[in-house]
């Protein structure tokens, strides 16, 4: 209880999380979080973007409490052509799950969010 009266206590951020995907893409993505040698997360201009792989995967090293400092925030996601250039704005509220996953190793921590109607979890 003390975690949910926490996390709506947190104050409103101007960040919002924009998603890019590739054209037609369906599926899940996964954020893995504190994996070495990989690039940090980066709010430029109000925005954290993540650029989605064909397969899903995006590595940081970058640690999960980067999301959750943000506090509520808005979300976004884009279809992109090869180029990476938005061509179409996806609904996103027709993708609402979406979860977080750690078996107590850092290593571990995942954000997971699903971008297929017809798929209700991400694994």
């Amino acid at each position: 209880m003390v975690g949910i009266v926490w996390w709506i206590s947190k104050p409103n951020t101007e960040t919002t999380i924009v998603y890019h995907l590739l054209e037609g893409f369906k599926g899940c993505i996964n954020v893995n979080f504190n994996q070495p040698n990989e690039k940090e997360l980066e709010i430029v201009n109000d925005t954290l973007l993540f650029v989605v792989s064909e397969h899903g995967d995006i590595l940081t090293s970058s640690p999960y409490t980067f999301i959750t400092d943000l506090g509520w925030h808005k979300e976004k996601a884009y279809y992109v052509d090869k180029d990476g250039k938005p061509i179409n704005e996806i609904n996103i509220t027709e993708f609402p799950i979406g979860g977080y996953t750690s078996n107590g190793n850092l290593l571990s921590e995942r954000m997971t969010r699903t971008f297929d109607p017809n798929q209700e979890q991400c694994y």
